[in-house]
């Protein structure tokens, strides 16, 4: 059977008959305007990183703001209207972050970060090279915290765990 000119494929809600839009297509790297996300080269993990709930948002938030290439002027005060969190807790996570290196500073005193290029970067690889090269940023580092959290998920904090926690058992009877 031949299509006829004007007709189109779309999504329809089954429910409401009404035709869904297509959600944007994401554009490739080598488009030009690509995007490269936790890029090769950084040999840790975020999963092993232990990060909370805050620290997840300021990343993803610079992310979106463009500071994957870029410094953006933020303070915690900002942050926490941005995110949904309060001061203290976007300071904590600003500073964590800092710390490990997913962050960077311009200066000490400077209210302004960037994403890593080495675990994040919007644009060419070349251009990351060269940004690499430019802020020479420090490799992802876990902290103490971090260590922690990877120390009792892989099983060596389970003896502190088990020795606090008394053991219970339900004993059956036997015929």
């Amino acid at each position: 059977m031949a299509a006829r000119k004007g007709r189109r494929l779309a999504l329809v809600d089954q429910d409401s008959g009404e035709v869904i839009d297509q959600k944007p297509r994401v554009p490739h790297q080598f488009e030009g305007d690509g995007y490269t996300l936790q890029s090769t080269g950084s040999e840790v993990p975020l999963y092993k990183l232990g990060l909370t709930a805050a620290e997840w948002a300021t990343l993803d938030w610079l992310r979106e703001e463009g500071g994957a290439n870029m410094s953006i002027r933020v303070t915690p005060s900002q942050l926490a209207e941005q995110i949904g969190a309060n001061e203290s807790t976007c300071k904590k996570a600003l500073s964590r972050l800092t710390k490990m290196a997913l962050l960077l500073k311009p200066s000490p005193r400077a209210a302004a970060y960037q994403l890593t290029p080495l675990r994040y970067w919007q644009g060419a690889g070349s251009t990351q090279v060269t940004a690499c090269k430019r802020l020479a940023p420090p490799r992802v580092t876990p902290d103490q915290k971090a260590r922690e959290k990877t120390a009792a998920r892989s099983g060596t904090g389970k003896a502190a765990d088990t020795a606090a926690t008394p053991i219970r058992r339900v004993v059956g009877e036997t015929s």
